[in-house]
């Protein structure tokens, strides 16, 4: 029997837990999977063992469909509510889609659920042709301003409009877009397509947010160095720890959250087999030196982190909204550390980046949340208006009790750090909230984790580099499909320990790339480049040729974050990709706050999420 794709994005089948499945869909460094449904095991290798098998079962039966057209054919005259018959089209050339010949997949337009069903039944002409027929209504009247915005567009455009398509972060080709007729014929197909019109989105502005009159607001945010600002304002060190803390909820003063954060650089950490080493001076260059309250706690309010940067990931969108799931990605903050004072402080190496989940659940609150963000596009970056539409964005995920199911009822994801002012070399760590209900073998084991804290994690889809000679290969050339189609998720074991407590850049440039063997060995050349892609280290490293950061501690973008990017492949040389990260975004926040929900179906989630 062949699956229905309707069970497997509803975690039904096989009962997965949801944290699993979700890291499959979305995968890399910067977005691992909540892990609050998973409940506690007696032992670790018992754990793993169970872990491992969810995984494989992941890899092999969730992989993505991949569409390669769909059509609305209106059976009456246009309106909000047409009675449609829809045709999707899987792509027969790709092998994932064989997992979906002659089963059903349900997908969600407004309030309705689609059945496309390749079972011959209910209107399906013919059983496993990958086909896919559904009946319902559509909205023809959005399509109309739909086709008439790109009409305007295109009025105003010198060049021909288009729209990029992407696969694991590559740019692989541009589509002219010209709007459609809007002249809808009962019985005619009209295609459904996925548009992003990235020019219709200010990256400045709407992406990555780094504007002086933004990260200096003196109603938001607060200035260590000078002291100029809002100590409690909602963009500060001090509020989001705060709300992060909850401490209503959790009876943990703010002040002793943080500091207990602090520690874990203070002492060694053993994560999942592999110990994170202290790095002491943090005690000396920030620990000592931050003010203090009269009681010897630190003193929040003068936190040592400026604002750089407010960046919104709507990109990291998880499982796809078509299918009646997802989220709206995530909000961050980043945060440099200072050091000195007066006219001699300045920010350094030490960011801290709070990644934040968008608990928006379903296209159409995705969609609206989309259309807050693309908004500020057309207002004055820095305007009192502009600031105040961002805070109200930036509530929507960075107070306390928006996320009750979550640790701290939170939406944080994850912190991440990166850090050279520390020690040598760079250093990426990860921290996240733990409670009794979460499996506790991703965390620290020597110390254990504690209730309610940020505690020391494994880096998301990253080795450690001890087994990059051994496990790392034959992980690789045992995933590739998986890998290439970006549905796999590095586990904690394979054959031993193998997901890093941190990860670490010795030499950004380095060619070959760390994560690289021969092609003798890993001969699956372009697994092995995603898979170096998506590690934390390649990404911020070697695999890209970056110098640890894209956003730095003084706000300046890496080559990735700052629009094409043409790179020969690291360790062969062939072939050149080219990247435009900004222009993916870009597009995807078009295509997400202006299109149909069922164009997301055309969408496959993100390997990597840096």
């Amino acid at each position: 029997m062949k699956p229905e794709l309707s069970l497997l994005w509803k975690h039904s089948r096989k009962r997965l837990p949801f944290a699993l499945l979700a890291s499959s869909l979305a995968v890399g460094c910067g977005q691992p999977a909540p892990e609050t449904s998973e409940p506690p095991a007696p032992s670790a290798p018992q754990v793993e063992a169970a872990l491992g098998t969810a995984l494989q079962a992941l890899e092999g039966d969730a992989a993505r469909p991949v569409v390669e057209s769909l059509f609305a054919i209106p059976q009456g005259a246009v309106s909000r509510s047409t009675a449609t018959v829809f045709q999707l089209k899987l792509d027969p050339k790709r092998e994932e889609n064989e997992a979906f010949r002659g089963g059903t997949l349900t997908m969600t337009e407004g309030t309705q659920q689609l059945t496309f069903r390749d079972n011959g039944q209910n209107g399906d002409a013919v059983a496993g042709d990958l086909l896919f027929t559904a009946s319902g209504s559509f909205d023809f009247v959005a399509l109309q301003a739909q086709q008439q915005r790109i009409a305007q567009a295109q009025s105003q455009s010198p060049t021909q409009l288009t729209t990029a398509v992407f696969e694991n972060r590559q740019l692989v080709r541009t589509v002219p877009v010209t709007a459609l007729s809007t002249q809808f014929p009962v019985g005619q197909p009209v295609p459904i397509q996925p548009i992003g019109l990235a020019s219709l989105v200010d990256p400045a502005r709407s992406l990555i947010i780094r504007a002086p009159a933004v990260v200096n607001d003196v109603t938001r945010t607060y200035d260590p160095c000078t002291g100029a600002g809002n100590p409690n304002g909602k963009w500060t060190f001090n509020y989001l720890m705060t709300e992060m803390a909850n401490q209503p909820f959790t009876g943990v003063a703010p002040s002793t959250f943080v500091r207990e954060w602090l520690r874990q650089w203070e002492q060694p950490r053993t994560i999942n087999g592999f110990v994170n080493p202290p790095r002491t001076s943090i005690a000396a260059n920030l620990i000592g030196p931050w003010p203090k309250l009269a009681s010897g706690e630190l003193n929040l309010a003068r936190s040592p982190f400026k604002l750089i940067a407010i960046v919104n990931r709507l990109d990291l969108a998880g499982s796809n909204p078509a299918y009646g799931s997802g989220s709206a990605g995530e909000g961050r903050f980043i945060f440099a550390a200072t050091t000195g004072a007066g006219s001699s402080c300045y920010t350094v190496p030490f960011l801290v980046i709070l990644e934040y989940g968008v608990d928006k659940n379903g296209c159409t609150d995705i969609k609206a949340y989309a259309q807050q963000w693309q908004a500020l596009s057309g207002m004055a970056l820095g305007s009192a208006t502009y600031n105040a539409a961002l805070e109200a964005l930036t509530e929507q995920f960075a107070k306390r009790d928006l996320s009750p199911r979550k640790p701290n009822r939170s939406s944080i994801n994850q912190v991440r750090t990166n850090d050279e002012w520390l020690a040598s070399p760079w250093e990426l760590r990860e921290f996240r909230l733990w409670n009794s209900t979460i499996n506790p073998n991703s965390f620290s084991t020597t110390p254990p984790p504690v209730p309610s804290m940020l505690n020391s994690h494994t880096v998301a889809q990253t080795p450690d580099r001890t087994r990059q000679t051994t496990l790392f290969p034959a992980y690789v050339n045992a995933t590739a499909p998986a890998i290439v189609a970006g549905t796999y998720s590095v586990p904690l074991l394979t054959s031993g320990t193998f997901r890093a407590g941190r990860a670490v850049v010795t030499n950004p440039t380095a060619i070959p790339p760390f994560w690289s063997q021969p092609a003798s060995i890993i001969p699956n050349r372009q697994a092995r480049h995603v898979f170096s892609l998506n590690t934390c280290d390649g990404c911020h490293g070697d695999e890209l040729g970056t110098n640890f950061t894209h956003v730095s501690w003084t706000g300046a973008l890496s080559p990735f974050l700052s629009g094409a990017l043409t790179v020969p492949d690291r360790a062969d040389g062939t072939p050149v990709r080219t990247f435009n990260e900004v222009l993916a975004r870009q597009t995807f926040l078009d295509q997400m706050a202006n299109q149909s929900c069922l164009t997301s179906a055309f969408v496959t989630a993100a390997p990597s999420v840096h």
